[in-house]
């Protein structure tokens, strides 16, 4: 632990080893700019994926990872191997049937990008860096107030994996809002339609204001995403 930390500058920062489900992270309190130290241990740690989590209790609670199979085992690892095997475009499409209709709305609705921030849901209060490099891992690990839907959590896991592979999508914040950093932004209407519809599906707060067709302009020009929802 001490060189991973002495790599990313971060040797005075109070840390501790923390049991999930078998496996070990390690968590950091979080002082100063959250950001910054972020991409520090992103940059100097390759082996060990970071997040920022807005409380370390809740971060650390498993309960919320009872919505998988009762019967199938939650540990991280087991998670990951199950979230390969799930088809994301069925699994949506066979839990949005059972859901009322959404109006996505014209398109021509007004948007505000300044409300897709995470910094207005609160400071950081630590950082877990996870022990493995995978940025979709994170939703392995960790609960999220943003997704309060009644579905196996591998299933986001399979969606963040395949944000990752599309737009570099990886979670920063993951905690009372879920904050990502996005370097390759959808180039085309009808594929940020479609990333609208499975943030809606995930996380139904994060349109917010306006319609999922109009939120699909907002994700064309953000660098960033910010999935909320309440339970």
């Amino acid at each position: 632990m001490d060189e991973i930390l002495e790599a990313a500058g971060l040797g005075q920062v109070a840390a501790s080893r923390r049991d999930v489900d078998g496996e070990s992270v390690i968590v950091l309190e979080a002082g100063g700019d959250g950001q910054q130290m972020w991409d520090r241990v992103r940059a100097a740690v390759p082996t060990h994926y970071p997040v920022l989590v807005h409380d370390l209790d809740f971060a650390l609670d498993r309960d919320y990872f009872e919505f998988s199979d009762a019967d199938a085992p939650h540990a991280p690892a087991d998670l990951m191997v199950r979230a390969e095997t799930i088809d994301v475009d069925a699994r949506i499409a066979a839990v949005s049937a059972g859901r009322p209709p959404v109006d996505p709305g014209t398109g021509d609705e007004s948007y505000d990008l300044n409300a897709y921030d995470v910094a207005p849901y609160g400071p950081p209060e630590g950082m877990v860096l996870l022990p493995r490099p995978e940025p979709w891992a994170a939703f392995a690990y960790l609960p999220s107030f943003a997704v309060a839907g009644p579905y196996e959590p591998e299933l986001l896991v399979a969606a963040a994996r395949r944000w990752h592979q599309r737009y570099g999508a990886e979670p920063m914040v993951v905690g009372f809002a879920t904050g990502f950093v996005v370097p390759r932004p959808p180039a085309d209407l009808a594929d940020a339609e479609r990333l609208a519809a499975e943030h809606d599906f995930f996380a139904g707060l994060t349109v917010g204001q306006t319609t999922q067709r109009a939120y699909a302009r907002a994700l064309l020009r953000l660098d960033h995403w910010t999935l909320f929802d309440r339970p």
